[in-house]
């Protein structure tokens, strides 16, 4: 295929030490995936997402940054701006700023943070946006909003990337999250192993906000989430079928379903499941392999899919 196609390594980083995510990093750096991801959970046996992100900045060399997603109501959006910049700055440009509304009641309670209710939130993730943008990207940035303010702030040193570093928005909450990634979002990341009949249902709702916000919807880039489940043959995969139906206690039928809409197979089948999405018009894939990743199947995934969408 000719259209250029990128895809993201997505850890959970639970279960990994910095030494481990070292490891899968600068493997899939070397690699040429285009991006990685953490998460950002603050109740959760985890290294810290920004914290670990900094660090894995300094470790690699091309693949981008991706926090996957940083809940806004976790950092002042004045001091994400900041944070965001300065990560920017010494990562030489390869941030993508990945930020939702905070979907986790639990988290936020336990870390002693208020947890408003959906449309509230959704406002603050709006205005945080908006306020980080003026911020990146004025001299001497002014905002007044009902939950944020600046007043003549100077974020320096500015971002590398110009004008600005993308913004991923994730979520999926139809009536307000969308109408977010149609107003704010550079990438959007919605749903988790979606058909292309959900895919299509969601963004159509996303196209009505776009319309409805004079936007124009190109200017939005789609992603897809899934599984990646592989091996160099029939019989290596049907091996790690039974492993994974032991691990989930189901049985083989079971687990063979809930594999229906991820990338499962031998490289060949991986392609070709992968290129439905492609003809579609999705570019950006955030592939979640099975823990813990492994060199081996970065290492498969980049020498017999990657070259196949370059």
């Amino acid at each position: 295929m000719s259209c250029q196609v990128k895809f993201s390594v997505r850890m959970h980083q639970h279960g990994y030490s910095f030494d481990d995510l070292k490891r899968v990093w600068k493997q899939a750096d070397h690699l040429g995936y285009h991006s990685a991801t953490l998460y950002d959970l603050l109740n959760a046996p985890a290294l810290e997402c920004w914290t670990a992100l900094s660090g894995l900045a300094t470790l690699t060399e091309r693949i981008r940054l991706t926090p996957l997603v940083l809940g806004n109501t976790y950092r002042p959006p004045a001091l994400l701006a900041k944070m965001s910049s300065t990560l920017d700055v010494i990562s030489g440009g390869r941030l993508e700023l990945g930020i939702g509304a905070g979907g986790g009641t639990g988290d936020h309670r336990a870390s002693g943070l208020s947890f408003p209710p959906t449309a509230k939130r959704v406002k603050m993730l709006e205005e945080a946006v908006e306020l980080i943008k003026k911020s990146w990207t004025e001299p001497n940035a002014t905002y007044q909003g009902k939950y944020y303010s600046l007043e003549q702030s100077v974020n320096d040193p500015r971002p590398v990337q110009q004008p600005h570093p993308p913004v991923l928005i994730g979520g999926h909450g139809e009536r307000h999250l969308l109408r977010s990634v149609a107003g704010y979002a550079d990438i959007c990341n919605i749903g988790f192993e979606m058909s292309l009949e959900e895919h299509q249902a969601k963004m159509e709702i996303v196209y009505q906000h776009c319309n409805a916000l004079d936007r124009d919807p190109a200017e939005i880039e789609i992603t897809h989430n899934t599984r990646v489940i592989i091996a160099e043959s029939d019989q290596k995969f049907e091996d790690l079928v039974v492993q994974g139906a032991a691990g989930a206690n189901l049985s083989l039928t079971d687990y063979k379903k809930t594999l229906s809409n991820a990338i499962a197979g031998t490289p060949e089948q991986c392609v070709q499941q992968l290129s439905k999405y492609v003809d579609y018009g999705i570019r950006y894939f955030f592939l979640l392999f099975p823990d813990p990743i492994t060199n081996e199947d970065l290492d498969l995934f980049a020498k017999e899919v990657l070259p196949h969408f370059t």
